[in-house]
């Protein structure tokens, strides 16, 4: 890239951005600045904090907990938080006596989320002869100041800058000293003085002190800071892309035969990528136009964008339209444009600062039957994982709908943007209409047909209308029982979902067992008070207790708090009296939790394999289930064709309970989540039995199906005798906390 090599950032480079103000007391002037390392954590010197607090600049006294005040100045708006000290590296002597110091750093912690479009620096190691610049504290554009990388072999390490233009001063320390690509290799400290040092002043007209960023990281790692919150660059590799140079030349020739269209062309992207254009008027061969798209990831999006509406010809279209395919094939471009991605992290920052559960639940509606990426599993976005989010998203391919013929279909990204647009007008979050317009600019570069994102805009309409009353409730019950408790009663621990889906544990009382009444009136209560769709209670138990019927439980029945002995079995059920008001009573007032949530059972299987749920989860709803009918096949065959069908993730079971019994610990075993069986049938010929519930059927609406069988059954359990059983093994949505009810004294959990 040599014609893009050694250019400075100017003013707009993408360091800028990653400058943070930090204030003095009363938050009016500028005491130096900050970077952030990740989340809401944040790095500067200790000197920069003295100075904010008011006390000498040399001051080694720890702030422990004291508060400064700093602002995200890079963004499009400035922001601003409050921040406390951390942890505190104030300087130290040098031991050989040698000019300089050791440390002078300090890590704050944000009292708060920081802002959405806010990104921590990704680091790397400073070398000698790297060109690099710093901002002002407040991060003006005019001023920055460029530098060459003298030495970084110590503690410190020093910068010069040319005659021309801004030179480091007060105000800069605590900022990052970044590359042109915006990576960070160190923190501006000090500017050397010009007199009363081993310098004369003629020696230090440009020189500035800096901290190289492996001094940093030691100083950090020697203070327990955690290596977790910096983001280090990834090691140099080779160009990987070496064998499509050739073929990306043929295009561009066809594309920048003009020299003069061939250096402007290359002088915008340079510029969007924080380089100055070579002033010569010179162009870069195609040889260095191809090396320069094939390395920066949104560079082919950034060609693409600026150079399309200078197409006059059919052969210049196909040209462009052959460059992108080649470089998008290969997994040398990224979907979206420098200015197409900035824009989408700037708006879903926005929703997600107003809702963290917003992206990941458009993800999951937008992309249903998709395994999503890690960081869009959980209910709520990890603090810092936008750009990790949408990155991830970028990756994947287009949906199956189908398309005019040679056309382009959705990329994924998009329909998850539309999902979100949708989803924050539903719950009033404003700036939706700018994301539909970003949308339909994206779509139209990528040659999406309107047609097509206007169906995914009103499939994403519609799945937003259905969730406007509100977040299912999850309930989640964990039973277990210890030796000696009476039969028929169960210790209980339950947590309630949030508004934001993370769980919260939910008081039981004392720590003893309870009758199914008891137990149910808990669950009731944890799962009443949400509006939209029946709560979902999932009731945790080990394999012993996988026939529990906890759909049929009761809240109705009196209980005073004393132990009811009941039958020795745990789970023998009285016979449906109509003067009980248990199932099965007429008269109507009976509360058996099946009829009003979606009560599924999860299993502590021990030896349960996750990877295999995760895979069988993610395909769940991709292939048919296995049904094991008896006739199709047997148990035997049904656990031999689910070690060999992988991909499996729905069982549906028949049968007699000893033949059940054996093919649902098989499937918990091989890690099938989704399964479906009848506890009261005897034979293969009361299969028919589960008819209604369509156990074959959408799986999206499964658990509505089970529950208004439920409904039927216990009304009228002479036509409806079978009592569906249904695991539904979730392996994004773990157990909380990972407790386990065992017993104390035993060695076994």
């Amino acid at each position: 890239m040599g014609w893009f090599e050694g250019a400075a950032q100017g003013p707009n480079g993408p360091g800028r951005k990653a400058v943070i103000t930090v204030f003095a007391s009363g938050g009016g002037r500028t005491a130096g600045a900050a970077v952030q390392l990740s989340g809401r954590w944040l790095l500067t010197c200790a000197h920069v904090v003295n100075e904010a607090l008011g006390v000498p600049m040399e001051s080694v006294a720890d702030p422990a907990d004291a508060l400064v005040e700093v602002a995200f100045s890079g963004l499009r708006d400035e922001v601003r938080r409050q921040a406390r000290v951390r942890h505190w590296m104030p300087r130290r002597a040098v031991p050989d006596g040698a000019f300089g110091w050791l440390a002078d750093l300090a890590v704050l912690e944000l009292c708060g989320e920081p802002p959405g479009a806010a990104r921590p620096v990704v680091w790397r190691d400073m070398a000698v002869g790297q060109r690099a610049a710093a901002w002002y504290g407040t991060g003006q554009e005019y001023s920055y100041a460029d530098v060459v990388v003298g030495s970084c072999d110590g503690p410190l390490g020093y910068v010069d800058g040319a005659l021309a233009g801004a030179a480091i001063g007060p105000g800069y320390s605590g900022g990052p000293l970044c590359l042109p690509d915006g990576t960070a290799v160190g923190l501006v400290v000090a500017h050397v003085p010009a007199a009363g040092g081993p310098f004369s002043p003629g020696e230090v007209i440009r020189r500035a002190i800096v901290a190289p960023w492996q001094a940093v990281r030691a100083e950090l790692a020697a203070a327990g800071v955690s290596a977790d919150l910096t983001t280090p660059a990834e090691p140099a590799e080779p160009a990987p892309y070496t064998h499509l140079l050739a073929h990306i030349e043929q295009q561009l020739a066809v594309l920048l035969g003009d020299p003069a269209i061939r250096a402007d062309r290359a002088g915008q992207l340079a510029e969007r990528h924080g380089l100055a254009r070579p002033r010569d008027g010179s162009a870069p061969t195609y040889r260095e136009f191809a090396d320069f798209l094939l390395n920066r990831p949104r560079t082919t999006a950034d060609f693409a964008e600026l150079h399309a509406p200078a197409l006059g010809t059919d052969a210049e279209r196909a040209a462009l339209g052959a460059l992108v395919h080649l470089a998008h094939s290969e997994g040398a471009a990224a979907l979206l444009s420098t200015g197409e991605h900035r824009e989408l992290l700037s708006r879903l920052g926005d929703l997600c600062a107003a809702d963290g559960t917003l992206l990941p639940r458009a993800a999951q509606g937008a992309l249903p039957y998709t395994p999503l990426p890690p960081v869009l599993r959980p209910h709520r976005l990890p603090a810092g994982g936008l750009e990790a989010a949408v990155r991830s998203l970028e990756a994947f391919g287009g949906d199956s709908a189908r398309v005019p013929h040679g056309a382009r279909r959705v990329p994924a990204l998009l329909r998850v943007a539309e999902y979100a647009a949708a989803l924050g007008a539903a719950r009033g979050t404003g700036g939706t209409a700018q994301l539909h317009a970003w949308s339909d600019r994206v779509a139209r570069r990528l040659g999406v047909p309107h047609a097509a994102l206007a169906e995914r805009r009103q499939d994403a309409a519609e799945w937003a209308d259905r969730q406007r009353e509100g977040h299912q409730r999850i309930v989640v019950v964990e039973l277990d029982r210890r030796e000696g408790d009476p039969p028929r009663h169960f210790r209980c621990v339950l947590w309630r979902s949030r508004a934001d889906g993370t769980p919260a544990r939910v008081a039981t009382g004392p720590d003893r067992p309870l009758p199914p009444a008891a137990i149910a009136r808990l669950i009731r209560e944890a799962a009443d008070g949400a509006d939209g769709d029946p709560a979902l209670v999932e009731v945790w138990v080990d394999n012993d207790h996988l026939q529990l019927p906890v759909d049929e439980w009761d809240d109705t029945e009196p209980y005073d708090g004393a132990y009811d002995d009941g039958p020795a079995d745990a789970y023998a059920q009285p016979a449906a009296d109509p003067d009980d008001g248990g199932p099965g009573a007429d008269d109507g007032l009976s509360a058996p939790l099946g009829e009003e949530f979606h009560v599924v059972l999860r299993c502590r299987t021990p030896h349960r394999n996750a990877s295999a749920v995760a895979r069988r989860w993610a395909a769940r709803a991709l292939a048919e289930p296995l049904v094991v009918d008896g006739r199709a096949t047997d148990p035997k065959a049904a656990i031999v064709r689910l070690k060999k069908d992988r991909g499996c993730g729905r069982v549906v079971i028949h049968g007699p309970s000893a033949h059940r019994d054996k093919v649902l610990r098989a499937c918990l075993l091989l890690g099938v989540p989704v399964v479906l069986w009848d506890r009261t049938a005897e034979t293969y010929d009361h299969a028919p039995r589960l008819d209604p519930v369509g156990p074959a059927g959408p799986l999206d609406g499964l658990h509505e199906r089970v529950r208004r069988f439920r409904v039927d059954a216990y009304a009228e359990p002479a036509k409806y005798p079978a009592r569906p059983a249904l695991v539904w093994d979730d392996p994004d949505r773990p157990l909380p906390d990972g407790l386990w009810l065992a017993d104390p004294e035993s060695s076994e959990v």
